[in-house]
């Protein structure tokens, strides 16, 4: 059953395991990041937790949580590891689906280690090397009921991780959408898994059907 399920899925194109692994992938992060992982005392650390800013010409304050840097970046990228399952796409007997595996690769490897870390720096934290190498996530007491907790800062960056891999996966789907196109407009001497059949969608594969 396990030889047909991966003969079935290596029939289909790469980018469709690129858009389903974020499936096990999200659930399987944030359960990493909540018990493997999560909020340093920066107290401890003698780091400063607490800051008045000025927002809009009011005074606010903002809230500091520590996460060390690469245990996070760590939690954040292992479960992404099933991304680069597209490799296997690699050894397939044809050149057209060859040259889409590389391009899933290179996908891959980016939504695994870059997106996550690189959304979280570029929207909220930033890399401090006080007392090691930390990521600070600054947390404005406005946008909270009350003071903010240590898990309201973990989803905060979770969640920031997850709007790179957002942007990612929709990358991919519009590569998937594009690589027939573009193959039959560039390259049309390489044959594609199948040809396609007369009124058909002009695209690779599908997700609830083969052709």
């Amino acid at each position: 059953m396990i030889g047909r399920l991966a003969r079935e899925w290596r029939s289909r194109s790469p980018f469709q395991w690129l858009l389903i692994t974020p499936i096990f992938a999200l659930p399987v992060s944030a359960l990493l990041v909540f018990t493997v992982g999560g909020a340093l005392d920066g107290q401890a650390l003698g780091l400063v937790e607490v800051e008045w800013t000025r927002e809009d010409g009011r005074l606010d304050r903002t809230h500091y949580f520590y996460f060390d840097f690469w245990l996070t970046w760590g939690l954040l990228t292992a479960p992404g590891a099933v991304n680069l399952a597209v490799v296997r796409w690699l050894s397939h007997e044809l050149t057209y689906v060859r040259i889409a595996a590389v391009l899933a690769v290179v996908l891959a490897l980016l939504r695994t280690f870059v997106a996550p870390v690189a959304s979280i720096l570029w929207l909220t934290g930033d890399v401090i090397s006080d007392a090691g190498t930390l990521l600070r996530i600054p947390v404005s007491e406005a946008r909270t009921s009350s003071d903010p907790s240590p898990a309201f800062a973990t989803w905060s960056l979770l969640i920031t991780a997850w709007m790179g891999g957002l942007g990612m996966w929709v990358l991919t789907l519009g590569i998937w959408q594009a690589y027939a196109p573009l193959m039959d407009r560039f390259f049309p001497h390489l044959a594609p898994p199948r040809e396609a059949f007369q009124g058909e969608e002009g695209r690779w594969g599908g997700f609830f059907r083969r052709g």
